[in-house]
């Protein structure tokens, strides 16, 4: 069975719109053409990832787009990846020198202070404040995005490790 730790998020299907197999998706890249539109994007179906390629990508405001792939022409077709995930293989993204913040998405976050603080679940790019959302035990944290506040990261190990002002992570786990 294929997991999807080998892949980096490229977005997630929300919805078929039309009759002729579009979907809206919303992507967790701030910069789709940063891929190439005539290699696959993977979605993971009965536990094997199945590539799919574009036959068309139109990228909307809020990181959303409508797109169709191809061999995907039926609104009956696209119902069955409405709720997906969309996937670029993972060591594709690795080497770019552009390393987007969206591409920490998933990544295991610790601290300095207080060990593993859980999952990077999202990123927000808040005018002159972009956050880190991380997860811990169903609770939100919000961690700045600052160098001075990340102390390394492990691609191959998806890991993020910071040095947070103290009192922070506690601040979020004690609302």
């Amino acid at each position: 069975m294929e997991t999807a730790e080998k892949y980096l998020l490229f977005g997630n299907i929300l919805k078929t719109f039309g009759a002729n197999g579009e979907l809206i998706v919303k992507l967790d890249s701030q910069a789709p053409s940063e891929i190439n539109l005539d290699e696959p994007i993977f979605i993971i179906m009965d536990g094997l990832s199945v590539p799919f390629y574009f036959k068309s990508f139109d990228e909307h405001a809020g990181n959303r787009a409508v797109i169709i792939f191809e061999n995907i022409e039926t609104e009956q077709l696209a119902k069955q990846l409405a709720g997906k995930q969309m996937l670029l293989p993972y060591k594709k993204r690795i080497n770019r020198k552009d390393f987007n913040l969206n591409d920490f998405v998933g990544f295991n976050a610790t601290d300095t202070q207080a060990g593993n603080i859980g999952t990077v679940s999202d990123f927000f790019d808040f005018p002159n404040n972009p956050c880190f959302q991380i997860m811990r035990n169903g609770k939100e944290i919000l961690v700045p995005v600052n160098e001075n506040l990340i102390k390394s990261t492990d691609a191959k190990s998806k890991t993020i490790n910071f040095d947070l002002p103290e009192g922070l992570v506690d601040f979020y786990m004690n609302e």
